[in-house]
């Protein structure tokens, strides 16, 4: 379970509903390729305000921690 752990410290406005879920998630957050992803949900335009500004937070602290 430990790439659980890491999803939800990472990506835990996202609410996995499997085990497969799970995996998904840690393979995202483990992803070179995590801030294009989380751009990629900021342009879907069904995704809700508030879902919106999670993934805006999420971006930004993704790339503070690359900064360092």
């Amino acid at each position: 379970m430990m790439g659980q752990q890491k999803s939800d410290v990472s990506l835990n406005f996202i609410e996995p509903l499997s085990q497969s879920d799970y995996y998904l998630l840690d393979e995202v957050a483990t992803s070179e390729d995590l801030d294009s992803i989380l751009v990629m949900l900021l342009l879907d335009d069904t995704l809700s305000d508030s879902l919106r500004r999670k993934v805006n937070k999420q971006l930004k602290t993704t790339r503070n921690i690359t900064a360092i």
